[in-house]
């Protein structure tokens, strides 16, 4: 999400229940409570931006996805990509509503390179497991 470059420091005040739960969160995570904070904040202002996007942990990391599904952002763009850019044949695919498939289009177009690397890296996942599940067959054979 965040460049590491340029950073600059700001200063804010929050109430003391939420600098303590930022920081027992901050531990439970493994996180610095610094890291941890723009990510919320830089999720925040994303989900206001993409009221129908929120963010979920995965086995690649954090990672955007649709409202009320279980659909990845990266998932669904593929998927519109597979319907030669249809929202609709998209949708009627993923048996979802064109609003959400839409919501994911519009959240691709302002984090295209994100959404690139998250779909590139579910490529060279996919491609992994089928090479293991090629050896497996090969041993059992």
């Amino acid at each position: 999400m965040a460049s590491t470059q340029n950073k600059q420091s700001v200063s804010f005040r929050f109430d003391p229940i939420v600098v303590k739960r930022l920081k027992d969160r901050a531990v439970e995570a493994g996180a610095g409570q610094t890291a941890l904070a723009e990510r919320y904040i830089e999720e925040g202002i994303r989900r206001d931006e993409h009221p129908l996007i929120y963010f979920r942990e995965g086995e690649g990391g954090r990672r955007p996805a649709l409202l009320g599904s279980r659909l990845d952002a990266a998932d669904v763009v593929t998927t519109i990509r597979q319907n030669d850019g249809s929202v609709e044949q998209a949708a009627s695919y993923l048996e979802a509503p064109v609003e959400l498939v839409e919501a994911a289009a519009r959240y691709y177009g302002e984090y295209t390179e994100e959404v690139d690397a998250l779909i590139e890296r579910a490529r060279l996942a996919a491609e992994r497991e089928r090479e293991r599940w090629n050896r497996q067959r090969e041993a059992l054979a």
